[in-house]
């Protein structure tokens, strides 16, 4: 009697669309290379004491910077590299999220997850799209939903997959839980490279960004 073939179990092949999706996610380090850019090109700029957005202002003048210098002068001369490498973040986030879909087990949970994702990467291109000089409440709305917001989703995904894929899990939970942290931080004005809380504001002031841009 001749034995029969071979059985070899394989895991079942991530589709073509969710690769895609992957690459978009992967894609995403772009930004720190906008950032990277525009940061070099502005000598004074200090990631320990000056606020993120004021990389984006795309006009010179004096500016309130949320940190312990308060009042000071702002000229970045590459804001649109990071304004657009921000825009174009959040469209590589929405795409992975859109294309990757399909590959998450298919729970009202995974649904929800992905939408935070989402409407955090439609809070990055509103953000880039609006610059902290433009329109104040369009960039402040935009941050709140990429800082804030998408956290809950990188949670709630860990959730999705904890039985899955634990590993993926816990550095989604990691992610979520640390990126929280630092926009509760940054509401609070508690900021961990200077040497100020919220106290170190001028009187009267409260995070618009905006003071008086050269003409």
């Amino acid at each position: 009697m001749r034995p029969g073939p071979l059985r070899t179990t394989r895991r079942p092949s991530c589709p073509a669309r969710s690769r895609l999706g992957a690459i978009f996610w992967l894609l995403t380090v772009e930004f720190f290379i906008a950032q990277f850019v525009a940061q070099a090109a502005w000598p004074g700029y200090s990631m320990l004491t000056n606020d993120i957005s004021l990389l984006g202002v795309t006009r010179c003048g004096t500016y309130l910077n949320p940190a312990p210098d308060g009042i000071m002068p702002v000229c970045s001369p590459l804001s649109l590299v990071f304004n657009l490498g921000m825009a174009l973040n959040g469209v590589l986030v929405v795409l992975g999220v859109w294309f990757t879909r399909d590959l998450w087990p298919q729970t009202k949970l995974k649904i929800a997850a992905l939408w935070l994702l989402a409407l955090g990467g439609d809070g990055t291109m509103l953000a880039g799209a609006f610059p902290l000089d433009t329109i104040p409440a369009m960039h402040v709305i935009g941050a709140a939903l990429a800082l804030g917001l998408a956290c809950f989703g990188f949670m709630l995904m860990a959730k999705v997959v904890w039985q899955t894929h634990r590993a993926f899990a816990i550095y989604s939970l990691t992610t979520g839980v640390l990126a929280l942290l630092g926009f509760v931080l940054y509401v609070a004005e508690i900021y961990l490279g200077g040497a100020a809380l919220s106290n170190g504001w001028p009187p009267g002031h409260k995070r618009s960004g905006i003071s008086s841009p050269a003409r």
